[in-house]
């Protein structure tokens, strides 16, 4: 009978002693995985330096295979496209912007096609920048005098978002 009470006993204190155990194990894994979800990961600094450098000096080195046909090839759409003189442009109100000049003559196209009761053909302007990097492709609408008549044009304009006004003359 005592060898009983005391099996009992024994099965007492580890089931509970099992239990307190189980308990702490779980609130250590919830403590742990609340701290691991609400910690941040990894910081990114900001970015205070340039993003490329053109090197003015080259010094004296010659770059290889410069008359391949293959680097030098100039796009047939590119060349045969009527890209506007945009000397006498002022002000402007760019409609779009990209570095790929498929994506320039899609949207182009597609606004002619979508836009033609509400927007002249002559009103469009295509132009293109070169810098150093590349070149950048442009469609603007209008050519305006000064700002203040671009920003009002620009209140009125439904086809785009928010507005952007170049200053082609600087």
């Amino acid at each position: 009978m005592i060898k009983k009470i005391i099996f009992k006993r024994k099965n007492n204190y580890i089931l509970k002693y099992s239990l307190l155990l189980l308990l702490f194990i779980i609130i250590l894994y919830l403590i742990s995985f609340y701290y691991f979800i609400n910690r941040e990961y990894f910081i990114i600094p900001q970015f205070t330096d340039k993003y490329f450098v053109i090197p003015t000096n080259k010094e004296g080195e010659v770059v290889d295979y410069l008359d391949k046909k293959s680097l030098n090839k100039i796009d047939k759409k590119i060349q045969d496209f009527d890209f506007n003189n945009i000397d006498k442009i002022d002000f402007t109100i760019q409609l779009y912007s990209n570095d790929n000049f498929k994506n320039i003559n899609k949207y182009f196209n597609n606004l002619l096609e979508n836009k033609k009761e509400i927007i002249d053909h002559e009103d469009i302007f295509v132009f293109y920048k070169k810098t150093e990097i590349g070149t950048q492709y442009f469609i603007s609408y209008k050519n305006f005098i000064s700002k203040n008549n671009a920003s009002q044009a620009c209140d009125l304009l439904t086809i785009v978002k928010s507005c952007i006004i170049l200053n082609l003359q600087n």
